[in-house]
């Protein structure tokens, strides 16, 4: 038996925004903390967390995703909402626009 005995709940939004990610040529990989995914293109990585549904929490980070946003040296942590936002984002990271 795990000693995990409670399974972190995956975002509704996530197999199609891993899919869409993936479909445009980026690396994703699934992870549980501090946020949802690791996003690799052309040599950079983005931490990403896929929110699900409008409510407040739902519109923000976490306070432990929010406590990791602000120490992280990297690029900013995303969020994707949808397939439509993961193609949007996707889109303006392969143009070099999204920093």
């Amino acid at each position: 038996m795990s000693l995990n005995r409670y399974a972190k709940k995956r975002d509704a939004a996530e197999p199609e925004v891993v899919s869409t990610l993936l479909r445009r040529g980026f690396s994703v990989e699934r992870v549980d903390k501090p946020v949802d995914l690791l996003v690799g293109f052309r040599g950079r990585m983005w931490p990403v967390e896929v929110k699900s549904g409008h409510s407040g929490y739902a519109k923000r980070l976490n306070e432990n995703q929010q406590k990791f946003a602000d120490k992280w040296r990297g690029p900013a942590v995303v969020i994707l909402r949808s397939a439509q936002d993961a193609m949007d984002w996707a889109v303006s990271v392969a143009s070099g626009e999204a920093a």
